[in-house]
């Protein structure tokens, strides 16, 4: 694997102003349906496999048609049928509502074989829509650690989505692209030309091999730390802190805190997920007084899952309490707000398109995601940041 495979789509532009989108993800269940993606297309550059390896043709394999993909009749872009995604997959684990109102088993993987179905568009479009939320400023504080070349650490804690789950990376599969923490690290490396240094204990004890190369650059160093676990909830990370927050940043320090719990807090009422993210926070700032936090709202889990999909939905607002309170009492922190973003994609696209293991997973493309909402939260598309950047999305 080469540091070009790697951080091939860093840095990281905004997807919702309009021109061009890069391997948006979607699936076919039918050969007769048009697939309608995040933006009305006016032109297809390329369609590909999810690893890359295989790209398909114009009028032999797909065409578009009235700002949708339809396939050809004898197209070589899989199609995954309703037989397939109506059973029980690797594991009968999921059961979805099916449209007629039934209950059926949906297929489920945990080891990164949906991409087999799942085909990557890059398309141009104008009808871009805000999807974002807008940039609030409250932490320009790190931005003005990285304008000014100092060294700092941006540390993340939560759990299978904020540790990696279902990248590609993780699977060691191709393309090996990274989670969202990875790729928004290195985004504002390379924005700012400055190396990474990851400390990434739990993606460690998980990988089958060493972990790649990091990226250099000359005028500062940023530390990576991600200490999130697959499987815990917010009471889990309140459990651990002192085990998985405390000594690590005390060694390596906190300039930045990002703190994704949620997914797995469905059952729990939203308030108490929210005290447990201020606990949290409280510790790790007992230990490192000025660090900027950000909560992520977690994104949508699948919408039709009977079992995973209760209070994720309103969590978010409750974040939002949360770092008003932690603002007026002088600590900056803002929420990326994946809950609304995720929200807003799954009105033009189907579950199927965005996740890794049809449950509660991002893919490469919502990973993507993650990482440039984490962008838009810090420092806003509109910034200075970003004018001389070489975006790619």
């Amino acid at each position: 694997m080469t540091l070009e495979q790697l951080f091939a789509n860093t840095p990281l532009a905004a997807f919702d102003r309009g021109g061009l989108v890069e391997d948006e993800t979607v699936v076919f269940l039918d050969r007769s349906e048009e697939r309608q993606l995040l933006f009305d297309m006016d032109g297809i550059l390329s369609v590909k496999s999810y690893d890359g390896e295989t790209v398909y043709e114009n009028g032999r394999d797909y065409v578009l048609h009235d700002g949708k993909l339809a396939l050809c009749e004898h197209t070589a872009i899989p199609v995954m049928t309703p037989d397939v995604y109506y059973s029980d997959g690797d594991e009968p684990i999921l059961k979805v509502k099916k449209p007629d109102g039934s209950v059926s088993p949906c297929w489920f993987n945990g080891s990164g074989t949906l991409g087999k179905y799942q085909v990557k568009v890059t398309y141009t479009h104008k009808n871009g829509r805000a999807i974002l939320p807008p940039c609030s400023g409250r932490l320009a504080r790190v931005i003005r650690l990285l304008e000014n070349g100092e060294d700092m650490t941006v540390f993340f804690y939560g759990d299978s989505i904020t540790f990696g789950a279902d990248a590609s990376l993780t699977h060691r599969l191709p393309p090996y692209q990274p989670s969202f923490p990875i790729r928004f690290v290195c985004a504002l490396a390379d924005i700012y030309e400055y190396s990474v240094r990851f400390v990434l204990p739990e993606a460690e004890k998980s990988y089958s091999g060493p972990f790649p190369e990091a990226p250099t650059g000359k005028r500062g160093t940023i530390t990576l730390v991600n200490t999130a676990v697959g499987g815990w909830n917010s009471e889990d990370g309140v459990n651990r802190t002192d085990t998985h927050i405390v000594p690590q940043a005390a060694k390596y320090g906190c300039d930045l805190f990002v703190l994704g719990f949620g997914m797995n807090d469905g059952t729990r009422p939203p308030k108490t997920t929210a005290a447990n993210c201020e606990a949290i926070v409280r510790r790790i700032l007992s230990v490192n007084k000025d660090a900027a936090v950000m909560l992520i709202s977690t994104m949508l889990p699948n919408p039709d899952g009977l079992g995973w999909n209760a209070n994720q939905s309103v969590q978010e607002p409750e974040l939002v309490r949360l770092s008003e309170k932690l603002n007026d009492e002088g600590v900056a922190c803002d929420v990326a707000k994946m809950t609304s973003v995720s929200a807003e994609i799954l009105k033009r696209k189907r579950f199927i398109d965005i996740t890794g293991n049809n449950i509660n997973h991002p893919n490469d493309y919502l990973s993507r995601v993650y990482a440039v909402t984490l962008m838009q939260t810090l420092a806003g598309y509109d910034s200075q940041a970003f004018e001389s950047a070489d975006t790619i999305y």
